[in-house]
């Protein structure tokens, strides 16, 4: 200071133009030392912010940030610490609390799963209880209330038992198909339950739906579920394992049978059936697998009284379904008879079998000898000359004969349309039966009677044959199988 005021004297004492020259020079001097421009620098710095922020006659104010409130209803309360493997939370009530809390604006989310209320029951076991709800919310958030801040729980022990599982079905398969028995991979499931509950398990069951199916399933997971003994389901049942594999067969309760075209009635004389046509060569039934099981054709009675004189005559049967069956397709069928004037023919030699003889039995023939009979029978020309011995067949029926001599009727079996000519007299054979370790009695001394393979005997061993007739007998009372 004492430097500018000798300063200023000399300044004084000189010219205007001489003082402004040496104060250019002083003011220079200044200015080359960094002191001197920093002291000015942080006084021009003061001033700036001095005007910046100094109002004269304004005091400053600081303002606290503004909490805007929000309110959150049905929050639901999260359950930590609670040993699930040895307890169950019977009752939580309330199970939703309203939350209402407080933040700036940036800091409130609308994600309401960052609100979080909180129910702490570890070390809590059975019993009831009324106990406070914590909070978790997100950052700069805080909370103002819970309503309610306390909420009763209930506690029980739990119980553990096996029962076995039941599957039944649901809803209607295809048509033609019903549902087997289901079968289970397991018998037995455990179900856990509230000590108060356990008493009250009823059964474990799994429905599974066939609606429409028409194939078996196998391996199907079906989810199991526990009723109590009023048929209701109990929801706190806790089920090991939760769900098992089905297998459930599906049978068909339909069958492609064919059609067994049966004769009814006679035609005029002189003519017989040379075929029946059918439009359908089989029919489809309805019914249980049982009754299926037994069916292995549909009879279709051909009435030959229809025929109305021409070639073929056609007419319209109608189907019912056999007994014990339910439906049949179609339900009737179209018959044309085809018939054509007579025509006869012998066949010779037609070798007899005897059928059905006791195992300590010997049969030898008496009449016909030779074991063969000749037989007329009558068909179509076309049917009749390319008939055979082969085609024909004679069966004697020797069940329940003990020894002796019998009269056995002889059964014929003939191609279908080709019918046997009735000559009037009984179509039987004569048959000696003896034991196997005696012999019968004979008044041919000369040896004993030789054996066939099939054990009867043909006679004396002369070979004379005059054991008996050898006429053979053909009446109306033997039994034709004439393709009806």
């Amino acid at each position: 200071m004492k430097s500018l005021a000798r300063t200023l004297a000399r300044m004084t004492s000189v010219s205007p133009s001489g003082v402004r020259r040496r104060l250019a020079r002083r003011m220079d001097k200044w200015l080359s030392h960094n002191n001197i421009v920093k002291i000015i620098a942080l006084v021009f710095s003061i001033i700036l912010w001095a005007m910046v922020h100094i109002d004269s006659g304004t005091t400053i104010v600081t303002t606290t940030p503004d909490l805007k409130p929000k309110a959150i209803n049905n929050v639901n309360i999260q359950v930590t610490g609670f040993d699930t493997d040895r307890y169950v939370l019977y009752d939580l009530n309330p199970d939703k609390v309203r939350l209402e809390v407080k933040g700036r604006k940036t800091d409130l989310t609308t994600n309401f799963s960052n609100y979080k209320v909180k129910l702490n029951l570890k070390d809590v076991g059975p019993g009831t209880f009324t106990l406070p709800l914590t909070t978790e919310l997100p950052p700069g958030v805080q909370a103002v209330s819970i309503d309610p801040a306390y909420v009763k729980v209930t506690i029980e022990e739990k119980r553990t038992k096996e029962i076995p599982v039941s599957i039944i079905t649901k809803g209607v398969p295809e048509k033609g198909f019903e549902v087997g028995t289901p079968i289970s991979t397991l018998e037995m499931v455990k179900v856990t339950l509230p000590e108060s509950e356990i008493d009250d398990l009823q059964k474990v069951q799994g429905i599974v739906d066939i609606t429409g199916l028409n194939d078996s399933l196998k391996g199907k997971s079906v989810k199991l579920v526990a009723y109590d003994k009023q048929g209701e389901v109990m929801r706190n049942a806790e089920i090991s394992p939760e769900s098992v594999d089905v297998d459930i067969p599906f049978n068909k309760t339909y069958k492609n049978i064919p059609l067994e075209v049966r004769q009814s009635g006679q035609l005029p004389e002189g003519y017989v059936l040379a075929g029946v046509d059918t439009d359908v060569k089989g029919v489809v039934v309805y019914g249980p697998k049982e009754a299926m099981e037994k069916i292995t054709a549909y009879p279709v009675t051909v009435n030959l009284n229809n025929y109305n004189g021409n070639p073929e005559t056609k007419y319209t049967v109608n189907l019912t379904p056999p007994e014990g069956f339910e439906k049949i397709e179609p339900s009737s069928v179209q018959v044309t008879i085809k018939v054509e004037s007579a025509s006869q023919k012998v066949i010779d030699n037609i070798p007899i079998s005897l059928t059905n003889l006791g195992a300590n039995l010997t049969a030898r023939f008496i009449q016909p000898s030779d074991k063969k009979l000749s037989l007329t029978v009558m068909g179509t020309s076309e049917q009749l000359s390319g008939l055979k011995v082969k085609d024909i067949t004679l069966e004697a029926d020797l069940s329940k004969m003990g020894a002796g001599i019998h009269s056995v009727p002889l059964k014929v079996t003939l191609p279908n349309y080709v019918k046997l000519v009735e000559s009037g007299t009984a179509l039987e054979i004569e048959v000696e039966l003896t034991e196997k370790d005696s012999h019968p009695a004979t008044t041919d001394p000369e040896g004993p009677p030789s054996h066939n393979t099939d054990g009867t005997d043909t006679g004396p061993s002369n070979g004379t044959g005059d054991s008996g007739a050898t006429e053979s007998n053909i009446g109306n009372n033997s039994e034709s199988d004439s393709g009806g």
